[in-house]
């Protein structure tokens, strides 16, 4: 259940498609930090996460913060790292297309850019590997 302008709605995903109340329909979900962007129904949402609990288990959803993941399939139109960049979290490391819709994909947390694992123009699938990140050493 998710509460929305003051109800309930009860909400479900499955196979990228998303359930809300009466209305469905295919979803496309990217992650910033604190802030999930979602492409549904033709229109742009953005939720900002509150609660810590839910800011952790959307991050183990997604699946490790040293690997950046493509949220959706698509190609890519921006290419803003390399290999042995230091990064700080919010920095974009690609911009991203998929449905026309651009989107900058940024880094999780503080690191160095160990692997760029696309190019410019080249597609992907979604979940496909796009960044590895490495901690920062101590000298950093």
């Amino acid at each position: 259940m998710l509460r929305f302008d003051g109800g309930d709605v009860a909400i479900s995903l499955d196979n990228g498609l998303l359930r809300a109340g009466d209305s469905q329909g295919p979803v496309h979900i990217a992650g910033q930090g604190d802030r999930l962007f979602i492409h549904w129904n033709g229109e742009s949402h953005e939720l900002l996460f509150k609660d810590a609990v839910l800011r952790h288990a959307a991050g183990a959803a997604s699946g490790s913060e040293d690997t950046v993941r493509a949220p959706m399939p698509g190609a890519v139109v921006g290419v803003s790292s390399e290999a042995g960049q230091t990064v700080m979290e919010g920095d974009i490391l690609l911009v991203i297309e998929s449905m026309k819709l651009e989107t900058a994909i940024r880094a999780s947390r503080d690191g160095v850019v160990e692997a760029v694992h696309v190019t410019l123009s080249q597609s992907f699938e979604r979940d496909a590997p796009l960044v590895t990140l490495a901690p920062l050493g101590e000298d950093a």
